[in-house]
């Protein structure tokens, strides 16, 4: 009698054990469930993502898991990949840059909360967005650098482009920023490869039906082909045109690749970093370090917290059932 009852003992103490473990682990869960939430000083970002969208962005010399792909559709995957990897209470907004200005989509808003539409509205970003077949790149970017100067100081401007200026620029004529150096912050990002490329030309529904000849494109700048007057092709005061014929004959503006050394010179002169990804997650990588980060409360999810303990519930609720099928008494 003395055995059974100390086997009855010990069953009924396991059962009220595992009953409170189980107990604790329901209500830990239904907490979970609740989203509990507590404001934290965390590293937030706030960027504004300016796209490129000019027809140079159609080359196809980018990569994504090992397939070629559009340039444009290289820099939506990178932009895609940082929006999964920026941490709740970030901020994103989309723009657009083609012909000599940049136009904001949405400025920005919470990834988490947002993260459907921002999503939907990257697949609708393409070529057929632009407006005009000009690249003017560096007014591109003082464009859009004007555009977040009413967003706030946190904002950090994301411009992607393969720095293809189309008509080309005068070395000495270059569009000058007239902002302050520095006071907006960001980085431009290079995208395309490095061997010149033909430019692909696509009908309306997105497929290519040729390329763009040499003929039908500026092969030098408009500053070097003079001005329209009485005298055709009057020269420009302080620019040289005697060599214009033989650069029009050699000229590749019909081929694009990425104009690495442009776009570096680029954010030398406005103070914005330089980066060039060789897949969508090293710029994810390059973009959540603390660089571009700053100090923000924050609703931060704690439904973490709940969930692990409950789990930790369970697992004991299950150690004990176990230690007791291998235990006899004595």
């Amino acid at each position: 009698m003395t055995l059974l009852s100390e086997l009855q003992k010990r069953i009924r103490m396991n059962l009220d054990t595992q009953l409170v473990l189980l107990l604790i682990a329901s209500i830990l869960l239904f907490a979970a469930l609740g989203r509990p939430t507590a404001e934290l000083e965390r590293d937030v970002y706030r960027f504004v993502f300016t796209f490129d969208v000019t027809q140079s962005m159609n080359v196809s010399d980018a990569s994504l898991h090992g397939a070629p792909v559009t340039r444009l559709d290289f820099a939506k995957a990178a932009v895609r990949r940082t929006l999964e990897l920026l941490p709740c209470g970030s901020q994103i907004g989309l723009a657009i840059f083609t012909e000599h200005r940049s136009f904001l989509l949405f400025s920005p808003v919470e990834v988490c909360d947002n993260y459907t539409a921002i999503s939907t509205m990257l697949d609708k970003i393409d070529w057929r967005m632009a407006w005009a077949a000009r690249s003017e790149v560096a007014k591109g970017l003082y464009s859009s650098l004007s555009l977040a100067s009413s967003l706030g100081k946190e904002t950090r401007v994301i411009f992607l482009s393969d720095g293809h200026e189309a008509p080309p620029v005068h070395p000495e004529y270059r569009p000058q920023y007239s902002g302050t150096p520095g006071e907006i912050s960001g980085a431009i990002i290079g995208i395309g490869g490095s061997n010149p490329t033909p430019i692909p030309r696509l009908n309306y529904e997105g497929k290519v039906v040729g390329n763009w000849t040499a003929r039908e494109v500026l092969q030098v700048d408009t500053y070097s082909l003079g001005r329209g007057a009485n005298v055709e092709a009057e020269p420009m005061v302080g620019v040289d045109m005697s060599d214009v014929a033989r650069r029009i004959a050699e000229g590749t503006e019909h081929l694009s690749s990425l104009r690495e050394g442009y776009l570096q010179q680029l954010a030398r002169e406005t103070r914005f970093d330089y980066f060039r990804p060789e897949t969508p997650q090293q710029l994810g990588n390059w973009l959540t370090q603390s660089t571009f980060a700053y100090h923000k409360a924050t609703d931060t999810d704690l439904r973490w917290v709940p969930g692990i303990l409950a789990m930790l519930s369970l697992l004991l609720a299950y150690v004990t059932v176990t230690a007791f099928r291998h235990t006899r008494p004595v």
